[in-house]
């Protein structure tokens, strides 16, 4: 009697991952969740991809997926996602919890930061790195570790760029729910000693000082005086609030 229902259990096992690796994504396209739009989708819910993605009427990229399907035995439903753009890569494993939290490991991306920010006002640069882990809980990060790199910053309409900065999250430092990442330079004109706080109240701040360098351009130096008169040692603090 074991046995039978041991071999029953295989067999149900066995064609639900046919059922899966062969269901054409096209049928299921369209139950997608709110604001997201595959175009030209092709292959299975295993494995396949679509020529365009939009998110929240945002153009994502070529997408292309691969079915985790160890992630099933623990109750997860998980992808190897890419994303491919003519600018630049997103790729990484991303689950969708029981709780209905989204986890993301091994995430790489190169991209410019004009393709997160496209606000008139907005910042330019490249935006490149590795997260290790993410966690997102109603669309907002409540886990991060992994470090980022903005290359050749500026604001739109600025002469020159503000330089290159880092900024790496740490779990040992997170405290009280709020994430911190350390934010050093890299190869810049400023010195920043800084923090980029992310809060459990949905919104973020950069935090600490900056202090010009004796190479700095004058342009890069007067563009610091909004934040008001340095101490004795240069040093400009700041707070500013920040989005994603």
């Amino acid at each position: 009697m074991q046995e039978r229902t041991r071999l029953v259990t295989v067999g149900a096992a066995a064609f639900l991952c046919v059922a899966i690796a062969t269901f054409p994504v096209a049928l299921v396209a369209r139950h997608l969740p709110a604001g997201l739009v595959l175009e030209d989708a092709g292959g299975s819910v295993w494995h396949g991809g679509a020529s365009s993605a939009r998110l929240g009427g945002t153009p994502l990229g070529a997408l292309h997926w691969d079915l985790q399907p160890l992630a099933l035995l623990r109750g997860r439903l998980a992808y190897q996602l890419e994303i491919v753009r003519p600018d630049g890569t997103v790729s990484g494993r991303f689950a969708l919890t029981p709780g209905g939290a989204i986890e993301g490991d091994d995430i790489a991306l190169n991209l410019p930061l004009g393709a997160l920010d496209r606000g008139p006002g907005g910042w330019q640069g490249g935006l490149a790195g590795r997260l290790d882990h993410l966690r997102l809980e109603h669309g907002w990060p409540t886990a991060l570790t992994g470090e980022l790199t903005v290359s050749d910053l500026k604001q739109r309409g600025m002469n020159g760029t503000l330089g290159s900065y880092a900024v790496a999250f740490d779990p040992s430092a997170a405290s009280g729910g709020r994430l911190v990442g350390r934010v050093r330079d890299v190869a810049a004109p400023l010195a920043v000693r800084a923090q980029l706080i992310v809060k459990p109240e949905r919104n973020c701040s950069l935090e600490g000082d900056v202090t010009p360098r004796p190479t700095t351009p004058p342009e890069v130096a007067q563009a610091l005086a909004f934040l008001g008169a340095p101490d004795a040692a240069g040093r400009r603090a700041f707070v500013l609030p920040c989005g994603f």
